[in-house]
């Protein structure tokens, strides 16, 4: 058991370290978008261009290509053989192909209707440049799902690292386009690094997975059972994935009202500051729990995914409540030393703040809900998050409706935070009704946690106002050097049983013991 830990850490800690390096060329990326092109018409354009295909995506398949797979290869896996899932793989992989091929299609031949709805408030001249644009970039949904479908074979047999790196090496390539062919090719080659990257997401996978023993074939899919019985877990899936897509739909309709349709992009770049802070830990627990759920749920152990789901649910909240607090209070000079440079201007990063620090508020949230929702889905039961989804996508929208026109531009963020929020606490008590996924101790422990940010949010807001200091770079790196001093000092003093097991393993581990 402890062999087992030991190597579930050390595979944590590498993933941590390569998705570190990925969101660090990933921030790079984004502040030499904004460098370039800052909240332009141009900017504009492949904002409105890009953000299409990834929305059609993950309204016609989303999280449903891991989702679906992972747990049934697994079952095919322990009950029936290598031989047999690999080729329930192979027919799934024809499945998610042509469903890629026919979203393709059609966004290419309605790409203008589909800009026009999705950013209404554009300039006419920013649609017309977005519209060849996206009709460039609508084959990386190809690459997307052969990505994916690469991704739930190799971590079916836990092998994390490759689909890790993969969005490591799409950030290189469009961080190498702006050193070598920006100022020649501009936003039209943007667009072909983008497709680049994602062709290179799947094609790095594809040996592993071939090593392991899969072989594409062209093959029929229709009247497989294994494939029906992926086709009914798709559909609630793909419905409890929709979340995230809606409320980016929405908020780029209601952004595209603002600024003269600059919004869009001031909303994006603050969502990609909230989606490199969030992903770090979040992609990793939810990586590696997933597989691991599956094959406990498939064993019988469902008391053992459940305390494995909870205790994870406690690690993430200990890390990103008080990740949520710090961003929430230093929003600004965070966006300013991030993104404010060359055609990205004062006020732009000041209303980008805006809704960065609303963004910041459903860090906690979206956390537990990535874990919540990957226990419902390695248990098969796709019903409960589904209505939890299309609840929260109901609150998103009656929020906005309502909030833009009170409190104009920051409603966006409160109207998407809101919605995370529902989602996660109604997932958490449709799963309790099955048992308790936190007891007392578990809730005692998250108070302690939130009197520890408390504490900490008090102290990093008193030192940031008495010391002023003028750049922002160091006032985050000071001000965050404060904050984790002071929520590590609070949590040796009042420690949760996670600190507490930490804090024993450190003292095992030390040489004077």
């Amino acid at each position: 058991m402890q062999k087992s830990e030991n190597r579930l850490f050390g595979t944590a800690a590498m993933m941590v370290a390569v998705t570190l390096l990925a969101k660090v060329f990933g921030m790079l990326r984004d502040i030499l978008t904004a460098s370039h092109f800052g909240t332009s018409e141009a900017a504009v354009a492949y904002e409105a261009a890009s953000r299409l295909p990834i929305t059609l995506f993950d309204f016609a398949l989303g999280g449903v290509v891991t989702a679906a797979f992972i747990p049934i290869f697994n079952e095919i896996l322990a009950g029936r053989g290598r031989d047999e899932a690999f080729a329930f793989a192979n027919r799934y992989f024809n499945l998610i192909l042509t469903v890629t091929v026919t979203i393709t299609a059609v966004g290419v031949l309605l790409a203008k209707p589909l800009i026009g709805f999705l950013a209404p408030d554009i300039s006419t001249s920013a649609k017309e440049l977005a519209v060849p644009l996206c009709r460039m970039m609508f084959p990386m949904i190809l690459f997307t799902g052969a990505a994916y479908c690469y991704v739930g074979v190799l971590q079916s047999f836990e092998k994390y690292m490759l689909p890790a790196v993969m969005s490591l090496v799409s950030n290189l390539v469009m961080v190498l386009y702006f050193y070598t062919l920006c100022d020649r090719l501009g936003v039209w080659g943007l667009s072909a690094a983008l497709v680049l990257g994602w062709f290179l997401q799947a094609a790095i996978q594809a040996p592993a997975a071939h090593r392991l023993g899969f072989r594409y074939r062209p093959a029929r899919f229709f009247g497989d059972v294994y494939i029906r019985r992926a086709l009914k877990l798709a559909l609630p899936i793909l419905v409890c994935s929709w979340l995230q897509p809606v409320c980016n739909v929405i908020n780029t309709r209601y952004a595209s009202g603002f600024e003269s349709g600059s919004g869009i992009t001031m909303v994006s770049y603050a969502n990609r500051l909230y989606i490199i802070i969030v992903g770090i830990f979040s992609f990793v627990a939810t990586n590696l729990l997933f597989p691991k759920l599956s094959r406990a749920e498939a064993t019988g152990d469902a008391d053992g995914a459940r305390r494995f789901a909870g205790a994870s649910i406690k690690i993430l909240l200990l890390i990103m409540v008080p990740l949520a607090i710090g961003v929430f209070l230093l929003a600004e000079p965070i966006t300013r030393a991030v993104y404010m440079r060359d055609r990205f201007s004062a006020h732009d990063a000041e209303m980008t703040a805006q809704i960065l620090r609303l963004f910041a508020l459903g860090i906690p949230f979206m956390s537990a809900n990535e874990v919540l929702t990957k226990l419902f889905f390695a248990k098969q039961r796709v019903k409960a998050p589904m209505l939890s989804s299309l609840a929260a996508i109901l609150v998103n929208i009656v929020l906005c409706a309502v909030l833009v026109r009170t409190v104009g531009f920051v409603g966006i963020g409160i109207a998407s935070t809101a919605a995370i929020a529902v989602c996660a606490l109604l997932n958490l008590a449709l799963l309790s009704r099955d048992g308790a996924l936190l007891t007392g101790r578990d809730f005692a422990d998250i108070l302690k946690m939130l009197v520890c940010t408390a504490v900490m949010g008090a102290v990093v807001y008193a030192f940031d106002g008495f010391t002023a200091l003028q750049s922002d770079l160091v006032r985050v790196l000071c001000c965050g050097a404060v904050g984790v001093a002071v929520y590590g000092a609070a949590s040796l003093l009042l420690p949760t049983a996670e600190v507490r097991a930490l804090k024993e393993r450190i003292l095992k581990r030390s040489p004077h013991d």
